[in-house]
């Protein structure tokens, strides 16, 4: 499809500029594919969607290499600045173009990519498949009303694929809380050691901010406050079990102040460690 306005670049800092649209849905099917030209990197005034069918397509945005293969939707929003060209010999493919007043007009927002990258892997392949197949099948061979059913497939699309991508994101979330627990055990294991909140939040591959609001919502406390009533709670049953003073307790929970160590365990018990012993004692 011949752009209708280019401006000639000699790379990223000026690239070309392809408007598409009038192509609206294209299928090329077994295609060869050419290597990276320095020169190509371009941008678009619309979206241009690429679902792969079969092989492999690379693309350079924003100075990161990605790699989209069958089942996969690269992306490419207005203004986007990339490159792209073969990771495979050949290639078969749907391209889906529409712009930004489409979208306004059908009062749909697209969806915020801006965490994910161009390439996305919502599943749902033979569904994406099977619509594309319909858009491509309408566009080359219109018959009654044919603009407004390709309308009614952009809107279908967009739905869906919001829909994806939230069934996506709500596993993601879900695995989060599993790496939680997984550290809430860790934390358990390890509570002789210090609370290092950056250490632990990179275990559940997670900022700290991040870290500690989804550890919240799974466990109702900060993870400060967990790691303490661990703590006291893992002293109170040295207390019952064994003969340790509270000083040797202490040293074993990883306290660098026995003195510090007294004042939490009143402070979270309403009594010091020897009046608790005493307590267990007497209804032992």
């Amino acid at each position: 499809m011949k752009a209708e306005k280019e401006i000639l670049g000699t790379g990223k800092d000026t690239p070309f500029i392809f408007d598409l649209a009038r192509g609206r849905v294209e299928g090329r099917f077994n295609v060869r594919q050419g290597s990276f030209n320095e020169k190509f990197f371009h941008c678009h005034p619309h979206f241009e969607l690429l679902y792969i069918v079969e092989g492999e397509r690379e693309v350079i945005f924003k100075d990161r290499r990605y790699k989209a293969s069958a089942g996969e939707l690269l992306i490419y929003c207005p203004g986007d600045v990339h490159n792209d060209f073969g990771g495979t010999p050949s290639i078969s493919y749907f391209t889906f173009r529409f712009r930004p007043d489409e979208l306004r007009k059908a009062a749909l927002d697209f969806p915020d990519l801006a965490r994910m990258g161009p390439v996305v892997n919502v599943g749902h392949k033979e569904e994406f498949l099977s619509l594309f197949s319909k858009m491509f099948e309408e566009f080359e061979n219109p018959g009654e009303g044919g603009r407004e059913l390709l309308n009614a497939y952009l809107i279908e699309f967009i739905i869906k694929f919001r829909r994806a991508l939230n069934k996506k994101r709500g596993k993601s979330r879900a695995k989060g809380r599993i790496g939680i627990e997984r550290i809430m055990e860790l934390m358990q294991k390890n509570i002789s050691d210090s609370l290092d909140l950056n250490r632990i939040a990179g275990k559940a591959f997670m900022s700290v901010s991040h870290f500690s609001k989804s550890f919240r919502e799974k466990t109702g406390e900060s993870p400060k406050r967990y790691f303490i009533r661990e703590r006291i709670e893992k002293a109170q049953e040295l207390l019952r079990s064994t003969k340790k003073t509270a000083k040797e307790i202490a040293e074993e929970l990883g306290y660098s102040s026995h003195y510090f160590f007294y004042r939490q365990f009143r402070l979270k018990t309403g009594m010091t460690a020897d009046e608790y012993r005493r307590k267990d004692g007497r209804r032992s």
